[in-house]
């Protein structure tokens, strides 16, 4: 029984052999080798009930294997369908299997209901058959409490003697009553179901954060040659002590042949079948060795069906894991050739508006660098000291270096980089200008200005260990006041935006909007492409608010990324924050901030509304503060005195 259930994949392997298509690399190769596993696969129809037969010739309902095994592996179909085959029958399954997407849940309802009516008619219908008494069947009281097995016993076989057939033995003069334990039903129910969400449990876990080789594909295809040889290995130990596994009661104990156990079971059994039944089936799940999802998945992402079969634990979760978690993003449309002295606007926006039309029809089609992460750091500034800005300073140039090593790597060893981003910092220095004092008439910068100039440098040489000039900015008279572009030694940019508050509403709140509206109105909204090009982007370009003391890694950022890519419907995720130095102050603002983070915005999240996402350490999604009278509510004015508590 535990080898048969290697043989339930033969269905997935014939849709996924004539799902392929000529597109794919080495097509005759795999071909090949799915006929094989089909093959092997279609072994397993036959070799029990044959096996059965020759034991018993008046089992007849042995026969019926082959039409469960037939009907069970239909379970995961719709993992192995898709409708670029060049099969009309697949090409209709996998228009279904995109309509289930929209409505799995809706459809379950009605499905499982089925599935138990159906599961329960045939359990009934097998085990009338097999009783003398029909209405055994639904004595529940005497399956649960403790009751009489009659067990009658033959005659052993003696060692170098002629025996009869078994249908010529002589019982023994009496009949041995065992009694059962009671609850035993209930026991080996509560360890399958338990041990089976367990299963599921650590398997998807395991994807969720990439150990999916070694700690999901691994153990699922070691799983049956395990539990194998442990069964092997207790039936030798029950062999030489009849006292072995108490624990487990006698009728329950599996069979067991006496002699050279191993033997028989590889002879008499036909076991060396089952190697190409366990081979065939690692074939058809080949997939789950390769995964391609996102880190923090969400389990609709992860797998076909957020269900699981408990009785075949490993074969479901490995027949129901996503064959194509994403498309590939092709290295050539990630635009990494950029020109070094390109303008403060995105190159890939640039080519955009210089080869795409509007009115073009292809303009509407989405290519796969619009779904790559656009990270927009943006920072405000007003009075920091010098060592606030080295701090921030030192964070942006660690991002540059990350950014900068996925760049290279997917340049010129042209490997896809699944968290690969593109990286932009905007710093918004309110009240940037002072009075000269040569000109009255005359606004210069101030010292804070100079202040984060002068520092830029020192802040390079301390995250490269080694002295770094960069470039003096370009400076760009605007508006509001004026813009420097520094172009950092990763080839990412940091774009200072000066205001005068003579000229632009000054403050913190009014810096954020001016970010959020040259971000994603000026940068997204007003290039000319297709509006579903547009939400794609929006949905991957993102707004990393930062206060200009604060200090950040790499890793913090991806870990926020993760969050909101795990869920569509995340607007924003902030990060946990914490003052540095000591003392009893400082210990006490650690404690205040972690109950803020851990306690109340864990609480609101749960409730459905969280009031506060911190504006020193947070990544709001582009599309979310796009949505409907987000940003015009954030752009209120304030007239009443709670609009000042509220706004600014």
């Amino acid at each position: 029984g535990a080898m048969f259930t290697n043989c339930v994949a033969f269905m997935p392997g014939l849709f996924g052999l004539l799902s392929r298509t000529r597109k794919e690399s080495h097509v005759a190769l795999k071909v090949i080798m799915d006929l094989i596993a089909l093959a092997c696969q279609l072994t397993g129809f036959v070799v029990w009930p044959i096996v059965e037969y020759n034991k018993n010739p008046d089992v007849w309902r042995t026969w019926i294997i082959p039409a469960a095994i037939f009907l069970t592996s239909f379970g995961w179909w719709e993992n192995y369908v898709d409708k670029n085959s060049k099969f009309s029958t697949i090409k209709y399954f996998g228009r279904i299997k995109e309509r289930l997407w929209k409505t799995r849940y809706f459809c379950y309802i009605f499905a499982s209901l089925w599935k138990i009516l159906i599961f329960f008619a045939i359990m009934v219908l097998s085990m009338g058959t097999r009783l003398d008494n029909f209405s055994t069947v639904f004595d529940l009281r005497t399956a649960f409490s403790s009751h009489s097995i009659n067990v009658t016993e033959v005659r052993e076989r003696l060692p170098g003697l002629l025996v009869p057939d078994s249908s010529t033995v002589a019982p023994l003069e009496h009949t041995q009553p065992i009694p059962s334990e009671q609850g035993t039903p209930i026991y080996v129910f509560l360890i399958q179901v338990f041990t089976a969400w367990l299963c599921y449990i650590f398997g998807k876990f395991a994807c969720k954060i990439c150990i999916q080789g070694f700690s999901f594909a691994f153990p699922i295809n070691l799983t049956i040659p395990v539990s194998i040889s442990l069964l092997i290995t207790a039936c030798g130990l029950r062999f030489d002590h009849a006292c072995s596994f108490q624990v487990i009661p006698e009728y329950l104990f599996w069979e067991c042949k006496n002699g050279d156990i191993l033997n028989d079971f590889l002879n008499n059994d036909y076991a060396w079948v089952w190697l190409f039944w366990l081979l065939s089936q690692t074939w058809i799940t080949l997939h789950i060795w390769t995964p391609k999802c996102e880190r923090l998945a969400s389990t609709e992402k992860l797998f076909v069906t957020p269900m699981y079969n408990s009785l075949l634990i490993d074969q479901s979760i490995a027949l129901n894991r996503r064959r194509d978690d994403e498309g590939d993003v092709k290295t050539e449309d990630l635009n990494l050739g950029a020109d070094d002295h390109e303008n403060e606007v995105s190159q890939y926006y640039e080519t955009i508006s210089i080869h795409t039309d509007s009115s073009n029809n292809n303009a509407s089609k989405i290519k796969s660098s619009d779904q790559i992460t656009r990270i927009y750091a943006t920072a405000t500034m007003w009075h920091e000291n010098e060592e606030e800005m080295i701090e921030m300073l030192k964070s942006i140039l660690r991002m540059d270096e990350d950014q900068s090593a996925r760049r290279v790597a997917q340049k010129y060893l042209k490997i896809v980089d699944l968290d690969y981003y593109e990286f932009e910092t905007h710093i918004f220095f309110d009240d940037a200008f002072e009075i000269s004092d040569d000109n009255e008439d005359e606004n210069v910068v101030n010292q804070f200005v100079k202040l984060l100039v002068n520092l830029m440098d020192d802040a390079a040489t301390h995250v490269h260990q080694t002295n770094i000039r960069i470039r003096p900015p370009k400076k760009y008279p605007a508006p509001y006041g004026g813009r420097l572009v520094w172009t950092l030694p990763g080839k990412t940019k940091i774009v200072a935006h000066l205001k005068d508050k003579s000229k632009i509403r000054h403050k913190k709140r009014w810096s954020q909007v001016m970010y959020m509206y040259y971000l994603l109105g000026f940068k997204l909204m007003d290039q000319p492409i297709s509006v579903d090009r547009k939400e794609v982007i929006a949905e991957n370009t993102f707004l990393l608010t930062l206060d200009g003391d604060i200090d950040f890694t790499p890793s913090a950022v991806a870990l926020l990324i993760d969050l909101v890519k795990k869920n569509t419907n995340l607007g924003a995720a902030c990060g946990r924050i914490h003052p540095v130095g000591s003392g009893l102050m400082i210990r006490y603002q650690m404690f205040e901030y972690a109950i803020g983070h851990w306690l109340q915005k864990s609480t609101e999240h749960m409730i459905g509304c969280v009031l506060c996402s911190p504006g020193c350490f947070s990544l709001f999604r582009g599309k979310a503060l796009m949505d409907d009278n987000v940003m015009a509510k954030y752009t209120t004015k304030s007239s009443q005195a709670r609009h000042y508590v509220q706004y600014d």
